[in-house]
């Protein structure tokens, strides 16, 4: 499977996908955030963006995640099965994350409310 790199859409475009999007810098700083990931977590996108995902946005989550970004390989990707905890309460996710160019990362969460 190919990493799903999405830098080539704009927010709008972002927005009108069913599932939730975060886009890391190679730091772990939100640089995009979808409206339905927004509404999962119930963080709106200016309060998430500039931020670490990892210990300011995915606090409970952060550390999991954190571990499988850090042992994909360049232009890597990998599908987790994984529970977030947001606005709605917990949330069993399929989460596709992969690692594009310059080192960023994308993470696309589907869950059954997504």
């Amino acid at each position: 499977m190919e990493p799903l790199c999405l830098d080539e859409l704009d927010d709008a475009a972002l927005d009108r996908l069913p599932f939730g999007v975060v886009c890391l810098s190679p730091a772990g700083t939100i640089e995009r955030y979808n409206r339905v990931e927004s509404e999962r977590a119930g963080i709106q996108r200016w309060r998430a963006l500039g931020r670490d995902y990892f210990h300011d946005v995915a606090i409970r989550d952060g550390v999991a995640l954190a571990k499988y970004v850090a042992e994909l390989p360049t232009e890597g990707h990998a599908r987790v099965f994984h529970t977030l905890r947001g606005a709605h309460g917990a949330d069993d996710a399929v989460i596709d994350i992969s690692r594009c160019g310059a080192g960023r990362v994308t993470l696309c969460i589907r869950t059954e409310r997504a």
